[in-house]
């Protein structure tokens, strides 16, 4: 999980970048709100950000850059570019479903002082959809057919086809996060991976980037053109800390004014004054993803095995004290699409033993099980930025020990694990036969772009023709009952293949410092409303 914990930091003063603008003066101590980052960025362009839920990515992009739609802690949508949400109601979608219109609000700039217009949404569209640019994917954006601004503050979106999750994916809390760009800045550069923007955005959310020391420090400015006014903390620090239980001490030292916080790390700080806690609910689930390209895992015998040899209840009530309750499928609890009679094979050991037995795999001396001469061990890789995850490593390794399966460990960075297969990501490149994943679901259900054949978060290799039709279906129609319909039948689907065993749906658990007012997370981000902060 993301480990987002502060860290002590001297007030230093640092040159700004170029093409960062309009920082704000030397704060005093009082204006400055310092937290931490489990892993260096690996872009500050949200076109490259790593998408997924574990990614730091997403959480700096918040801060420098406003979406078309943001989601409070409540789930209540809020438009952020948009003076409003496109509905059938107030024309903003069309009878058909193939065509959105959406309205800029008329008053938001870009910290060098240009507004933000429909034309740097064309541009982002096209940046997006430019085969040169190595984004992560391009689900939803593919489907648009043309794109039109009848004038400075209108966009107009056609589609191929209705797909429901557009008004809230586009430019927004998809399953993949992007954001406008500024075309002002970028046009003309081409290819736009090597940019100089990548390191020193434009930015027209609340704080500009002053300074980034890659693996030190990113230090940001509040920006003094952002459209609801100067933020009240003139500076933030975040600090590079991968070790969770450094983030806890400086936590504990009162160096660091908010932390994600582990479920088991949380009586540590019982005795620590001046701390507050904040809990949201995910749209996020975290599993073991099982690869179906490397035998015997192709059997489902023994992937029902898996799941029954893993005592997922203990796991959650242990080492989560229940704040990630047990789940048996993607959608989170909350989501209207989620449902309850989908069940993954119940903790069982003597039904994993019988399965086993059943697809030929044979317990031999050592207690390990055995086909045709090879021991039935597996490697399981997980990214040690994990308090959550490195504990729930542990005791699945010893499930599995229980009915004769080796299970071997591998430690990978959060960021190597994500990286796409161009750049040597372990997932990608299909290197492991288990995987602790977190996959962030986006704010409407739509999981295709885990579930179905070929799909890019798809590390397991499933692929169901009868899924694939009716993911199709959900996305085909603004019909939320026949959707959850479809989302159903999916998930009891998958809950019988098993290519994940899902562990838990998480509920995030912040703690911050009672000087820091207004840090309210949200199931999306930690700072998705980092503007309202105020440090006394």
């Amino acid at each position: 999980m993301r480990p987002f914990a502060p860290l002590l930091c001297a007030l230093l003063s640092l040159a700004p970048l170029s093409g960062c603008s309009r920082v704000a003066a030397p704060p005093t101590l009082g204006s400055v709100v310092r937290f931490n980052l489990a892993a260096d960025p690996t872009s500050l362009n949200p076109l490259f950000a790593v998408q997924d839920a574990a990614s730091v990515d997403q959480e700096v992009a918040r801060l420098c850059f406003e979406p078309f739609i943001d989601i409070d802690p409540s789930g209540r949508r809020i438009p952020e570019l948009l003076r409003r949400i496109p509905t059938r109601t107030n024309g903003g979608i069309s009878p058909d479903g193939r065509t959105i219109t959406y309205h800029l609000r008329p008053n938001v700039r870009w910290q060098d002082g240009a507004l933000v217009t429909s034309a740097d949404v064309l541009f982002s569209l096209h940046a997006l959809m430019d085969p040169r640019n190595p984004v992560r994917s391009r689900a939803g954006y593919d489907l648009v057919e043309r794109a039109a601004a009848p004038d400075a503050h209108t966009v107009v979106f056609h589609l191929r086809r209705p797909w429901a999750p557009a008004v809230e994916s586009f430019f927004s809390y998809g399953a993949v996060p992007q954001y406008v760009l500024p075309a002002h800045v970028l046009s003309g550069q081409g290819p736009l991976l090597h940019a100089t923007f990548n390191a020193a955005p434009v930015c027209d959310g609340p704080y500009v980037l002053r300074s980034w020391h890659r693996g030190e420090r990113l230090v940001y400015a509040a920006n003094a053109r952002y459209w609801r006014g100067t933020p009240k903390v003139a500076q933030l620090i975040l600090r590079i800390v991968p070790d969770p239980g450094t983030n806890l001490t400086l936590l504990q030292s009162g160096a660091s004014d908010w932390n994600l916080i582990a479920p088991a790390q949380q009586p540590a700080l019982a005795g620590v004054g001046g701390l507050r806690y904040a809990y949201a609910p995910l749209a996020l689930v975290a599993g073991v993803a099982i690869n179906l390209s490397h035998p015997p895992l192709d059997d489902v015998r023994v992937r029902r095995a898996l799941a029954a040899a893993i005592d997922r209840g203990t796991i959650s009530k242990k080492i989560t004290l229940g704040r990630y309750p047990a789940t048996d499928t993607d959608q989170p609890r909350l989501s209207w699409a989620y449902d309850p009679r989908a069940k993954l094979p119940a903790y069982d050991p003597a039904a994993a033993n019988h399965l086993l037995d059943q697809a030929g795999w044979r317990r031999g001396p050592s207690g390990i099980r055995a086909k045709n001469g090879r021991q039935l061990s597996l490697t399981y890789v997980q990214f040690p930025e994990s308090t959550t995850g490195v504990r729930a490593a542990a005791a699945i390794q010893l499930d599995l020990h229980a009915v004769g399966i080796e299970m071997r460990i591998k430690s990978v960075s959060n960021a190597q694990l994500f990286l796409p297969k161009s750049e040597g990501g372990l997932l990608a490149l299909g290197n492991f036969d288990l995987a602790y994943v977190v996959w962030p679901m986006g704010s409407d259900p739509d999981d295709s772009t885990l579930l179905t054949c070929n799909a890019p978060a798809n590390y397991m290799r499933y692929c169901n023709p009868l899924v694939d039709r009716l993911e199709q279906a959900a996305l085909g129609t603004y019909d939320q009952a026949a959707r959850k319909r479809d989302y159903q039948r999916i998930q009891r689907i998958v809950a019988a293949d098993v290519p994940i065993v899902y562990l838990f749906n998480p509920t995030y658990i912040y703690a911050y410092r009672e000087r820091l007012r207004n840090f309210a997370p949200s199931g999306f981000s930690p700072t998705w409303n980092a503007w309202r902060w105020e440090a006394r």
